[in-house]
């Protein structure tokens, strides 16, 4: 009897490092030293969602290429 294939369910690894990187992101721009502007002075809400939103792209990029060679591995 043929073994059966599994293949891992991309939108779920891209929606969970999504999710990672924004909690990572958020928590990164929420905890770190607010006295560095580097030339711009952003309100802490628009650092947390702009470093949210870039964790939840690198991570959902991420997550996607680790899915790709989980499929790739078998």
């Amino acid at each position: 009897m043929p073994a059966t294939r599994r293949y891992p369910n991309f939108t779920a690894f891209i929606v969970t490092g999504a999710v990672l990187g924004f909690v990572v992101g958020s928590a990164v721009a929420y905890f770190s030293d607010s006295s560095a502007t580097y030339g711009h002075s952003y309100s802490m809400s628009s650092a947390v969602v702009f470093l949210g939103v870039l964790g939840a792209c690198v991570f959902g990029l991420l997550a996607a290429v680790v899915a790709v060679l989980l499929d790739r591995s078998r």
